[in-house]
């Protein structure tokens, strides 16, 4: 007697599983997949945040301007900023971008670059690096040099989208 075995693949978005054995065994494999799988992954997808680099500049066209010759530079002043956390950030998105568009090799910020533009001291942009790698918000990495996370970037669309701009900068 010979055993008819059942093959099935469900293909839901980029994700793709097989299945195959008895029809009863493949059966309970595929309700176990849709019941366990299914919801996590239309979770991950609704919650997940990925912004192409069109978006990203598009997003930040009220902070950044770009110059083929001379790349991106802040429409505002970094002194204006109220947070030192944000005017690190914003430089770390800018090595972030200039990265992507292909300007430069690496999109890390060392710790004397940013002393050398920021209105701060030493000790404070230490301070600043250290809690935004502790609010995931920018990663360190072996050098010693940071670099902008995910979080980081969203923390900043979040914060300097076309909206949210007008309250984060002094008027004066």
């Amino acid at each position: 007697m010979s055993m008819e075995e059942l093959k099935v693949t469900i293909r839901y978005g980029d994700l793709e599983m097989s299945f195959s054995g008895p029809p009863e065994a493949v059966y309970r494999q595929i309700i176990a997949f849709i019941e366990k799988t299914l919801p996590a992954y239309s979770l991950a997808r609704k919650i997940a945040f990925n912004m192409d680099l069109k978006d990203l500049l598009e997003a930040f066209s009220e902070v950044f301007v770009y110059d083929a010759q001379e790349g991106l530079f802040l429409k505002i002043s970094l002194s204006q900023l109220k947070s030192v956390s944000d005017q690190i950030l914003l430089l770390a998105l800018r090595k972030y971008l200039e990265h992507k568009l292909g300007r430069i090799e690496a999109p890390n910020i060392s710790p004397g670059e940013l002393e050398a533009v920021l209105p701060a001291k030493k000790k404070t942009i230490m301070n600043n690096l250290t809690k935004l790698v502790q609010l995931e918000l920018l990663r360190r990495l072996d050098r010693g040099d940071y670099t902008i996370t995910p979080l980081g970037v969203k923390y900043l669309a979040d914060k300097f989208s076309k909206k949210g701009l007008a309250g984060e900068v002094e008027q004066g």
